[in-house]
């Protein structure tokens, strides 16, 4: 059975906003400004993170693949015209965003696998839901024959 795929598109200002709210619940103080950035860091930032392969419950109960990957977020302080760098794994970043999701009333089925992409100017979730076909053949479901 063929899968379905959604792909939710964060914009640079909804990432921040993510971020900042799952980082207070995390005890994470971030910088001050907006991300304006975020991108892949090479295997070294990853192996020396303090937060590897720390999976949130968050992540387990949201069915989010395990990435082992870090990701270089940059913010933009406006009065002071400085960037930050905020070195994040990619399960946190995927954390935030399932945050933002449920505080945004976005639906996301539980039991579909969730994964990570950084595109040049976004942040993204694919949310991969199998069609194995089980479910329960209703009045109004459609079969082969029709």
């Amino acid at each position: 059975m063929p899968a379905e795929l959604r792909r939710l598109v964060f914009s640079h200002k909804e990432t921040t906003e993510a971020l900042l709210k799952y980082g207070q619940q995390e005890n994470i103080p971030f910088p001050k400004g907006k991300m304006i950035r975020a991108k892949y860091a090479g295997g070294a930032e990853y192996e020396l993170h303090s937060m590897k392969g720390k999976q949130t419950g968050v992540n387990k109960n949201f069915n989010v693949d395990d990435q082992n990957r870090a990701i270089i977020v940059t913010f933009f302080d406006e009065e002071t015209f400085e960037h930050k760098f905020f070195n994040l794994t990619a399960d946190f970043v995927s954390a935030a965003l399932i945050g933002f999701c449920i505080d945004h009333k976005i639906m996301l089925p539980r039991d579909a696998r969730k994964s990570l992409d950084l595109t040049e100017f976004n942040v993204c979730m694919d949310v991969v839901k199998d069609n194995d076909g089980s479910a329960s053949q209703g009045a109004g479901a459609l079969s082969l024959e029709d």
